[in-house]
């Protein structure tokens, strides 16, 4: 019985010493990177705009108007939708001197990359699309365009100041 068990013992310590001795070899591991789809929404040399200041149109002194450019980066992507998420309207900040509340009509807001074919904006997303690239990065200049007309009437003079929330997603 001893016999059988030193036997037993040899032949395992053998395997395990055979076994121990093989290499293991290199091991392939194959990696694969999926950059999801991004969007980057800012000025044509970076950063973005604090405060908007609309100014008299020289065709209509009622109608008060701005064009600022934008640039909209794409990656791994051909589109994407903008929205507003509420209308502008733009109010007078009360004083000691007026206490009625003005407004300007709801503000038009247009956006485009050509000036004479900009799209009016609403809470309903418009979809803009981009001609593919080799690089699936690409940056395309936009024209904002935003328009109120002015309130009628006496006392209408003041600050006035609203905000524009525009939201920008890609297509899915």
């Amino acid at each position: 019985m001893n016999t059988i068990k030193m036997a037993i013992t040899l032949l395992l310590l053998s395997w395990h010493t055979c076994w121990a001795a093989t290499p293991l070899g290199d091991i392939d591991v194959k990696l694969e990177v999926t950059a999801q789809p991004r969007i980057e929404i800012e000025k044509p040399h970076g950063g973005w705009y604090d405060n908007i200041k609309l100014h008299n149109s020289p065709e209509n002194h009622a109608v008060y108007e701005v064009e600022v450019p934008v640039a909209v980066k794409l990656r791994r992507q051909e589109g994407y939708q903008i929205s507003i998420k509420n209308p502008l309207i733009l109010t007078r900040q009360s004083d000691a001197f007026s206490a009625i509340e003005q407004t300007f009509s709801p503000a038009e807001v247009r956006w485009g990359n050509n000036r004479t074919n900009l799209r009016l904006l609403s809470a309903v997303p418009e979809s803009f699309s981009v001609p593919p690239q080799a690089t699936r990065h690409t940056t395309t200049d936009y024209v904002l365009h935003i328009s109120a007309k002015a309130p009628a009437g006496d006392n209408t003079a003041g600050k006035y100041h609203g905000q524009l929330t525009l939201v920008f997603e890609v297509n899915s």
